[in-house]
């Protein structure tokens, strides 16, 4: 796809055109198919990108190697550290890596195979365990000691792991989820975030907000805000098992008024916490409030019936893979 866009060749001061495709790129002996974008000067025919484009690239060009092979997300690495307590040269010392090299991987550096495959298995305590009684010359007695504590005083699994996977079902990290980190805090917060903003709102509506936001997100930066999975159904794209996600929010209150002819549940709540945000994914939440908040209930179905992402998975609700966010029409 091809557009003309309102900036100036660095090259000649003429017109500019924006590229959106589809490539494939290399990495690590790997072919990968991903999306891209780049600028054309229509006066030289060069091509140039920006940093915002090339960190799209390889954002989806890593996240597809991260998922075929096992290796954690840099916030899934940050968290093993911290869910075990540990420092950055304890956790090194354990795991025989070079200095400075875990606090790298958690900056987003890409770790070797076999490297990816041991920080995936160290979130088994007991192989952690098994690897810092491997270790113990690296440590003095009381360090070891305190190491060990730490270790067994640490959840098997994050505590709200079962309610997850009660909930979200399937949070494996993958294309339908933009590869993003299911997160019980940001989905409550970007729920609460629309039903405040909105003042009171109905779910089909608010279905249609949190999924511009998840594709538009992943169309700027190659991965989710929340990690959901959605499915195009009759009256558009939705959260899968979105009535269970709302149902598990707390702060949200009820109330069954006669709305479009049928009695509907509209939403309520008080505040959000939009901390929980980063500025990239707190810019597209309002982006996209900006956009739908004017709309009535039916333009939103209306217009998302226009996009592709619905109509080549609506029959039998499939779910949407993310690359879709590419053909977005209305944001």
């Amino acid at each position: 796809m091809e557009k003309y866009v309102d900036i100036k060749s660095p090259l000649t001061g003429g017109k500019v055109k924006e590229v959106s495709t589809v490539e494939e790129h290399e990495f690590r002996k790997e072919v990968f198919s991903v999306h891209v974008r780049y600028y054309i000067c229509e006066d030289t025919g060069e091509r140039f990108t920006t940093t915002e484009q090339d960190e799209l690239l390889f954002n989806e060009l890593y996240s597809q190697y991260r998922v075929s092979h096992g290796i954690p997300f840099p916030e899934e690495i940050k968290g093993i550290r911290l869910h075990y307590g540990l420092n950055y040269q304890q956790i090194t010392k354990i795991l025989g890596f070079g200095i400075n090299q875990y606090a790298q991987y958690e900056k987003g550096q890409m770790p070797s195979e076999s490297n990816g495959k041991l920080l995936s298995a160290i979130m088994n305590r007991q192989f952690m365990l098994h690897l810092l009684e491997d270790s113990r010359a690296e440590f003095d007695e009381a360090e070891y000691n305190k190491v060990y504590l730490s270790i067994m005083a640490s959840e098997t699994k994050p505590e709200n792991e079962a309610q997850r996977r009660l909930i979200y079902r399937d949070i494996r990290r993958s294309v339908y989820n933009g590869f993003g980190q299911l997160s019980v805090e940001k989905v409550s917060e970007m729920v609460k975030y629309f039903i405040c903003k909105e003042r009171g709102l109905f779910p089909t509506k608010l279905n249609k907000e949190m999924f511009y936001a998840d594709f538009l997100h992943y169309k700027l930066h190659g991965q989710s805000i929340s990690g959901l999975q959605y499915q195009a159904i009759q009256y558009g794209p939705v959260p899968v098992h979105y009535d269970t996600v709302y149902d598990n929010i707390d702060g949200i209150s009820k109330e069954i008024v006669l709305a479009h002819d049928m009695e509907s549940t509209r939403l309520s709540c008080h505040s959000c916490d939009t901390s929980v945000f980063s500025e990239q994914e707190l810019k597209t939440l309002n982006d996209v409030l900006a956009k739908i908040q004017p709309m009535s209930r039916q333009k939103v179905i209306d217009k998302s019936h226009e996009e592709e992402a619905w109509k080549h998975y609506r029959d039998g609700s499939q779910l949407i893979p993310y690359s879709e966010a590419f053909s977005l029409q209305l944001i």
